[in-house]
């Protein structure tokens, strides 16, 4: 069967962030490339490359940078990237206060693989969920595609991540962060799931903003 225009564009986009056994565009300038599209929310992939975590070297969150990229594009939202490996650590949220995105709401696109009941967790590092007014309507979205979802599951509250420290610079929950499991993401396996499941379920979330 032939391949969407869809299913072209994310293997095309996939190529750049799986460089160099997922080390990236080493040649790239910046670590986190912000693309600004003036939309109030902003698409991040702070994993879409092996990234220096704990002092080790850590897997990419496979296919989220292109996934991202692809998403930014089509619905003309502004993305922030990462783009390749550093042997230190990098932190997306030191991005966002250099370039001064703190105004700006964030979905923080991750992947998971551990076998759970949930095919997407939702976290909300150290607020409660009460703070976030469109988290709601995320689960519900979710839930239109038959998704199982979890709400700050203990391993995927992003306290550690862009959320917590978002929350801890701003005091604000301008941020969530949205694990997929790999059948979401994994656009050469699942090509049809990524294109009936997943990119309309990020539509509808991405028009909620």
């Amino acid at each position: 069967m032939a391949e969407t225009e869809m299913q072209v564009l994310l293997k095309k986009y996939n190529e750049r962030f799986m460089q160099n056994n997922s080390h990236g565009d080493e040649l790239c300038e910046e670590i986190f490339e912000f693309t600004d599209r003036s939309s109030l929310l902003i698409l991040s992939a702070p994993h879409s490359t092996r990234s220096f975590v704990a002092k080790r070297e850590k897997m990419a969150d496979l296919y989220t940078g292109a996934l991202v990229q692809y998403l930014g594009e089509k619905y003309h939202v502004s993305t922030l990237i990462r783009t390749k490996f550093t042997p230190f650590k990098a932190l997306i949220s030191d991005s966002v206060v250099q370039k001064n995105l703190g105004e700006h709401y964030f979905l923080d696109i991750h992947g998971f693989n551990q076998e759970i009941g949930y095919d997407i967790c939702l976290g909300t590092g150290d607020f409660s969920g009460e703070n976030y007014p469109y988290l709601q309507d995320i689960v519900n979205i979710a839930h239109q595609f038959g998704l199982r979802v979890a709400v700050n599951h203990p391993h995927y509250m992003g306290k550690g991540g862009l959320t917590g420290r978002f929350q801890k610079i701003y005091n604000k929950p301008n941020v969530i962060q949205v694990e997929l499991k790999q059948h979401l993401r994994d656009f050469y396996r699942y090509p049809d799931i990524v294109e009936k499941v997943t990119i309309p379920f990020l539509e509808q979330v991405i028009h909620k903003y």
